[in-house]
C-alpha cells in the first residue's frame, strides 16, 4: 500500500514571507515491518559546579539495520531534548516508537542513531511534580521556572558527559572522549527538541556549535538567554543565534526549524521572519549551498508529533 504524504505548503506572504513546506506522512502509523530498539544509557554528571554527581540517563533508539558487530558502518547521531513535564522514556511507548521504526523503513531517511536527554536533575523520582508542571529542579536554564541557584550548564552536561556515554558505546565517529575529538565528529552529529527543549536547541547553538553541525528546533522561540517569556529586541534574538556562528565562519552547520500553525507557539514563526535574512543565513533546502529551512505544519502543539517533524528534517540534515 503506498503512503499518503499530506503535504502543507504555506507559500511567501500567508506567514511569512518565504514558501515553507511540511509533508505528513501518514504511513508512520502503520504496524511496523522492521523495527529498531531502545536501550538505556546510564552517566553521572558533575557540570553544575555544586559538589554532586547527579546519576542520570538517556534512551539510545538504535535503527532496525543497526548490527553492534559491524564496526565497518558508523551512524550518524541526533539528539533529542523533550518539552516540558516529558522524560527520556516519551518515545518508548509503542504509539511513537512504531513511527520512529516505519521513518527509517521507508527509505526516505537514512538511519541513524537518536538519542533522547532530559535537563531535569532527578528523572527517577521527580516523576508526579515534573509531569503536572515541570517545576523540579534542571539545568536547561531556560526552563518555565528558572531556579536561578542551578547554573544553567545542561550545554556542558551534554557534551562531558552524554555524548561520550553514547558515541563511544555504540558504532559512531566519535574516536575518542577528548575534547578535540569530539569537535572532530561535529559533522555526524546533531540536536533537537521540542517545546521547551527546542528553546534548549537554540541555547544549545549558541553555547555548543563547535560540537554540532545540525539543528531541529520543534515548535518554540528563542528565549536567547533569558526566561521562557522575556520580551526581546529582533537584534537581541539575531545577535544571539548568530554570535556563534560568526565567531566561527570555518564551520558548516544546517538548521531544519519546525512549527506548528495556528494552533502552535507563535512566538517562533514571529521571530524567524526576520532571523532568516540575517546575511549568515542562507534560506532553503539544498545543503550544498543552504544553511537554514522552515517547516510549518498544522499540528497542535504535543511531542507525540515529533516523528513527523524528524521525517523532514532528517531528509535534509546529515546530507
Amino acid at each position: 500500500m503506498e503512503p499518503k504524504i499530506k503535504t502543507v505548503i504555506h507559500p511567501a506572504g500567508e506567514l511569512i514571507d518565504f514558501e515553507t513546506v511540511f509533508e505528513e506522512n501518514t504511513a508512520l502509523t502503520d504496524t511496523p515491518v522492521k523495527t529498531g530498539h531502545f536501550e538505556r544509557v546510564e552517566y553521572t554528571t558533575d557540570a553544575y559546579d555544586d559538589g554532586i554527581d547527579h546519576p542520570k540517563f538517556c534512551n539510545v533508539y538504535l535503527p532496525w539495520c543497526y548490527d553492534p558487530e559491524d564496526k565497518e558502518t558508523r551512524y550518524n547521531v541526533m539528539y533529542y531534548q523533550h518539552g516540558n513535564t516529558c522524560d527520556p522514556d516519551l518515545f518508548t511507548i509503542p504509539e511513537v516508537k512504531d513511527k520512529l521504526d516505519n521513518m527509517f523503513a521507508s527509505g526516505d531517511v537514512d538511519p541513524c542513531i537518536l538519542v533522547f536527554t532530559t535537563y531535569y536533575f532527578d528523572v527517577y523520582t521527580d516523576v508526579e511534580t515534573r509531569k503536572t508542571t515541570g517545576d523540579v529542579p534542571a539545568g536547561d536554564g531556560g526552563g518555565f521556572s528558572g531556579n536561578p541557584t542551578i547554573k544553567p550548564n545542561f550545554y556542558r552536561e551534554v557534551v562531558e558527559d552524554i555524548i561520550p556515554a553514547v558515541e563511544l558505546k555504540y558504532n559512531t565517529y566519535l574516536k575518542s572522549g577528548s575534547d578535540e575529538d569530539i569537535k572532530a565528529a561535529r559533522d555526524h552529529r546533531g540536536f533537537s527538541g521540542y517545546s521547551r527543549g527546542c528553546v534548549c536547541t537554540w541555547y544549545i547553538l549558541h553555547n555548543d556549535f563547535e560540537y554540532f553541525r545540525y539543528y531541529s528546533p520543534m515548535s518554540c522561540m528563542t528565549t536567547a538567554g533569558g526566561k521562557i517569556r522575556a520580551e526581546l529586541s529582533e537584534q537581541q534574538v539575531i545577535d544571539y543565534l548568530t554570535a556563534p556562528i560568526k565567531a566561527h565562519p570555518e564551520l558548516p552547520f544546517f538548521i531544519f526549524a519546525s512549527d506548528g500553525y495556528p494552533n502552535d507557539v507563535q512566538a517562533m514563526i514571529d521571530q524567524l521572519k526576520y532571523v532568516t535574512h540575517d546575511p549568515v543565513f542562507s534560506y532553503g533546502k539544498d545543503p550544498e549551498k543552504n544553511n537554514i529551512f522552515f517547516a510549518v505544519s498544522d499540528f497542535p502543539h504535543n511531542d507525540l508529533y515529533c516523528p513527523y517533524y524528524f521525517y523532514n528534517s532528517l531528509k535534509v540534515l546529515f546530507k
